[in-house]
């Protein structure tokens, strides 16, 4: 999570006027009238706060998303066709509009062998897919589409550790939060190239890190 907060910046200036007056007359006498006027601009940089919390099949009510937060299940079983949701429930806590993206991180792997002695680096055969939407009824449903579709454009699937796509609006302050699902899942035409034999058995951790930039800010 990323959590930038940004204190008030005062900038104040004043302006001194000076009149002066020359009295005409014996001895000529001179003197100072002055005046003080202060003029104070106020400028307040924003504040951009995302927040994320997260829920799955396991976590059945919206939980924080934290540092040590296992939002995947490290005990899954992963076979030709096995999937894992988590739905995000993002929500813009600033005063600042904003873009966001997500990505699916390797965070520990444990390599294992295949019955010819290959290595199964577990991560190689895993995509996932990120699916936005504007209210959870809608994230449902496109889920739906998503899960049905998956068998027939695997390809369309990103790779873990990229970046997904740029989330496809604007979320702007103030509105209601927004939702998003990951879709890990491997593809049905993974063989035996996954499938392990002995002691060791392929095992991957993973995490998820959501970006959030300034809306019209170009986004890296």
């Amino acid at each position: 999570m990323h959590k930038k907060k940004w204190t008030k910046a005062a900038l104040a200036f004043s302006a001194c006027l000076f009149v002066l007056w020359w009295a005409l007359g014996t001895g000529a006498t001179l003197a100072w009238f002055s005046d003080h006027d202060e003029v104070r601009n106020e400028f307040q940089i924003g504040l951009l706060n995302l927040d994320v919390s997260y829920k799955n099949n396991i976590v059945t009510e919206y939980t924080p998303l934290e540092g040590a937060t296992k939002a995947f299940n490290d005990e899954a079983l992963y076979e030709p066709g096995y999937t894992q949701v988590v739905y995000l429930k993002i929500e813009n806590n600033g005063d600042v509009d904003f873009n966001y993206k997500v990505a699916v991180t390797v965070d520990k792997v444990i390599t294992g062998k295949n019955a010819w002695g290959e290595d199964i680096y577990l991560p190689k055969y895993l995509r996932y897919g990120v699916v936005f939407a504007e209210s959870e009824d809608e994230l449902q449903e496109e889920v739906k589409n998503r899960l049905e579709a998956r068998t027939h454009a695997p390809n369309d699937w990103g790779a873990l550790d990229t970046w997904s796509e740029i989330s496809p609006y604007t979320f702007e302050a103030g509105e209601n939060a927004h939702y998003a699902a990951l879709i890990i899942y491997m593809p049905e035409e993974v063989g035996n190239v996954a499938n392990y034999r002995g002691f060791t058995e392929p095992r991957v951790e993973l995490g998820i890190t959501v970006f959030a930039q300034q809306a019209d800010a170009p986004m890296d």
